[in-house]
């Protein structure tokens, strides 16, 4: 099939690198224009990694261009909602950085621009590409750890001064907070392999100063099924590395990161097996695995099949990850609320 989709990238940071590797690896996709927050940076980026591609200033502009088939957002997190609202309305499908909202009001009205529309979108929650969760997604799937009964998650970033997104992701007008920033992440995760969660009772705390927003967060779970979890965020670790923990406990075995012990599917094992793939332990966005994502919505575009993460399923996350915030605010329990499918 030689279909080739224009794409236009807006953003020019680290992530808009990455997206762009992405692009152009695949046969049926392009990267056409550009779209920075100011002239220099997009010229800049545009003369190191996209010479054929068109230069733009005003974001509207690039959404005109009818070669433009596909938008890559990739600006910081309050612009997310906007700009992924008006790719929709102007006819282009979306590759979406997380998260999709950092209020509900601007989740809800990404949601129902999705709803409305009939381009197809992807959202980065990139953990549901990586190898090893495919792996522990691949034996749920058979039941090799039999009922999950809990479900934990964590991630734990300490955002140095140094880190690409400093100036504006301590600020929680820009970035929304700890949880949903970087906890979106857990979270989703959670709902990927164990799924809906029904109501939330969360804690935070701020540990640095250099930071507007509680930067510590934690969550006690229940899912819709009855069985319970945790999640957290954490932004204050600059003292260790980058961690992403996940957990999960069934009645006829476990996982731990990448280790798991599955008895009945395997009948010789004698201790923990690991995953011989890499574990998402990096904040590095060249870690992320944007090629896979990228292909899938491709091929959505293409096949009409489904996307492992679109913008409805990306929103159905940012409601738990609210409603966690609100729960720390207010110190009580929250439900979640708005539709699940």
């Amino acid at each position: 099939m030689s279909e080739k989709f224009g794409v236009g990238i807006r953003g020019t940071g680290q992530v808009a690198i990455e997206h762009l590797k992405a692009i152009e690896a695949n046969a049926h996709t392009a990267v056409v224009a550009v779209c920075g927050r100011s002239l220099e940076s997009t010229e800049r980026f545009v003369k190191t990694y996209a010479p054929q591609a068109k230069v733009y200033v005003e974001y509207e502009k690039m959404l005109e261009d009818p070669e433009v088939a596909i938008v890559s957002e990739c600006m910081p997190n309050h612009l997310h909602a906007i700009e992924g609202k008006l790719a929709l309305e102007a006819g282009k499908h979306l590759i979406l950085e997380k998260p999709a909202g950092i209020t509900p009001e601007e989740t809800e009205m990404l949601y129902a621009a999705a709803e409305a529309s009939d381009k197809k979108s992807v959202v980065s929650f990139v953990l549901r590409w990586h190898p090893m969760v495919q792996n522990i997604h691949a034996l749920l799937a058979k039941k090799a750890f039999g009922d999950i009964y809990y479900a934990e998650a964590d991630y734990w970033h300490g955002i140095s001064p140094k880190f690409n997104s400093y100036s504006w992701i301590r600020q929680k007008q820009f970035a929304g907070g700890a949880m949903i920033t970087g906890g979106s992440h857990a979270v989703d995760l959670l709902r990927y392999l164990h799924g809906e969660i029904a109501e939330v009772s969360a804690y935070s705390v701020r540990m640095r100063q250099d930071f507007d927003y509680e930067t510590t967060s934690v969550a006690a779970l229940r899912f819709a099924d009855g069985t319970v979890g945790k999640a957290s965020a954490s932004l204050d670790g600059l003292r260790f590395p980058y961690q992403f923990n996940l957990d999960l406990l069934g009645t006829d075995g476990a996982c731990r990161d990448n280790r798991f012990y599955a008895k009945d599917l395997f009948p010789f094992q004698e201790d923990w097996m690991n995953f011989t793939t890499s574990s998402p332990n990096s904040g590095s966005v060249g870690h992320h695995p944007f090629k896979a994502e990228i292909d899938n919505l491709v091929d959505s575009i293409l096949n009409d099949t489904p996307v492992l993460c679109d913008i409805q399923d990306a929103c159905r996350t940012m409601r738990v990850v609210h409603a966690i915030d609100r729960s720390a605010l207010e110190g009580k329990p929250v439900s979640i609320s708005g539709p699940t499918s």
